[in-house]
């Protein structure tokens, strides 16, 4: 899974024989999967600065791990740093075995979840604008 060539540079962009691929890691993972990832992470990005927006405005966080960390400061900085990390390694681990079925159906609802909650957000944000 980790290896020398995962942080100097890969040396396999696929697997030898077709019927390996399913399982089998690899050390280049392709511009494909780095834009899904990128998308990923942007969508998390988006989607914390707008609970951040809407926690300004009286809105409240339902998800309660990610409340106990807003709790613990008065700075989003935690939250942040939290949510960021979160993301992140979750997106690493799913990149590292993509060619796993499960990782590819977790990356792709991973991305629709997001893009769907982005879609939420924008419907609150115009909700916002028309209630001043």
């Amino acid at each position: 899974m980790l290896s020398r060539y995962t942080f100097l540079g890969g040396r396999r962009r696929t697997v030898r024989r077709e019927n390996e691929r399913d399982g089998a890691f690899v050390d280049v993972h392709g511009p494909r999967i780095l834009v899904l990832v990128i998308a990923i992470v942007a969508l998390n990005l988006l989607d914390a600065w707008f609970t951040l927006l809407f926690l300004s405005h009286g809105g409240r966080e339902l998800n309660p791990v990610v409340q106990s960390v807003l709790d613990l400061d008065s700075h989003p900085w935690p939250f942040l740093l939290f949510k960021t990390l979160g993301i992140g390694c979750a997106c690493a681990f799913l990149t590292v075995t993509k060619n796993f079925r499960p990782a590819r159906i977790g990356l792709w609802v991973v991305f629709v979840g997001y893009s769907v909650l982005l879609g939420w957000h924008l419907y609150l944000l115009a909700w916002l604008d028309t209630a001043r």
